[in-house]
């Protein structure tokens, strides 16, 4: 396995934007990192690199390329929309090549950008089996554009719950740039209220760690939010064992109110005159309907997926394809189709409920007794 290498001395990238005169440009939502040590500390959270490929999107002016090659990747595909920066990343391309190293670019869109091929069949030794806890010899990074940074991560998200694009090689990591709002939203605990639709998907999924975070000062321009440097590996066995399109639908319903009760939110998921399939979906899970989205862990949202599956493949595929959209006589209905959900589940939650708080106080005031 080849290590770092030392690359032939090269302009500095503040050096480089002087000289092609390049300013970053707002409806890209550019923001150039410029600091060698941070851009060092960056390459070195996706270690260990040595032998390995890399996928990287927005290279920009190839600083983050640079340091790639010198923790030891093997070959770099770099995937950048701005053609401003061909003469600085082919200039960077002659360099690695003189180090027996690859430099592969595209100048494309990396949301329809298609890694079909780019780790063809020849390079089995990149590949790792997915239940090992050998990662494979692939990569994925990038310091995102904020404008992508949530759509490219819903698409990778989905290739993982289905092992396709380069998730076909084994549990490929992650290393990406988020702003740190959106970073505290994947990484948030239950009953945070930074909990939400991208903290499920992401965590049922992946083992996501921050790495460390870069004040909005370090860039060029000046970001107005702090970044965020996550880590996510795939997990060997999801924590939510359905098929991800059922998985999707259920966490964004449950958190399209997330400040409301969740009966308020799941009832949507329905039609409205099907108030029995509610019914049985808290009857079945022991959820209790008054409580937010934001208080339900992994496990509890696991049990609504199981449940939801359940339902779709005995009620048939009229029901999973069934949509509130430009259904006008649902929101006529809301309360009284919470009403009804609410008096068919009796005494198994609210009773219970009432009698174990009212046990509680009363064991609290013998004690302060």
């Amino acid at each position: 396995v080849k290590s770092a290498i030392r690359l032939p001395p090269l302009p500095s990238l503040a050096d480089l934007l002087r000289m092609l005169d390049l300013r970053a440009r707002r409806q890209l939502s550019q923001n150039f990192l410029l600091e060698p040590r941070l851009l060092n500390k960056l390459a070195k959270a996706a270690k260990p690199l040595a032998g390995c490929h890399v996928l990287e999107i927005g290279c920009g002016p190839g600083g983050f390329t640079r340091e790639l090659f010198r923790e030891g990747a093997q070959r770099v595909v770099g995937v950048e929309l701005d053609r401003r920066f061909q003469p600085c990343l082919e200039n960077l391309q002659d360099c690695v090549r003189a180090a027996d190293r690859d430099l592969e670019l595209h100048f494309t869109s990396a949301v329809n950008f298609s890694t079909d091929g780019l780790f063809t069949l020849r390079e089995q030794d990149l590949s790792a089996d997915w239940h090992s806890q050998q990662l494979p010899k692939i990569r994925l990074v990038g310091n995102l554009p904020f404008n992508i940074s949530t759509p490219l991560l819903m698409t990778w998200l989905q290739d993982i719950a289905e092992r396709r694009s380069v998730w076909q090689h084994g549990r490929v990591p992650l290393v990406l740039t988020f702003q740190k709002e959106f970073a505290d939203r994947l990484l948030a605990d239950t009953w945070t209220r930074s909990r939400g639709r991208p903290s499920i998907l992401t965590q049922y999924l992946c083992e996501a760690r921050r790495c460390f975070d870069i004040s909005g000062r370090a860039f060029l321009p000046q970001a107005k939010v702090d970044v965020t440097v996550v880590r996510l590996v795939p997990l060997r066995q999801p924590l939510i064992p359905v098929p991800y399109p059922y998985v999707n639908k259920l966490v964004k319903h449950a958190f399209a109110f997330p400040n409301k009760s969740l009966v308020a939110c799941m009832e949507t998921l329905f039609p409205p005159d099907r108030c029995d399939l509610l019914i049985r979906l808290f009857a079945e899970t022991g959820t209790q309907p008054q409580c937010t989205p934001r208080e339900l862990s992994i496990a509890q949202f696991s049990d609504l997926c199981q449940a939801y599956h359940r339902m779709c493949q005995t009620e048939g595929s009229e029901l999973f394809d069934f949509t509130y959209i430009g259904k006008e006589d649902l929101w006529r209905t809301r309360k009284s189709v919470q009403r009804k959900v609410l008096n068919g589940l009796t005494v198994n939650y609210f009773t219970v409920a009432n009698i174990v708080n009212k046990t509680r106080l009363a064991q609290q005031a013998n004690q302060s007794g």
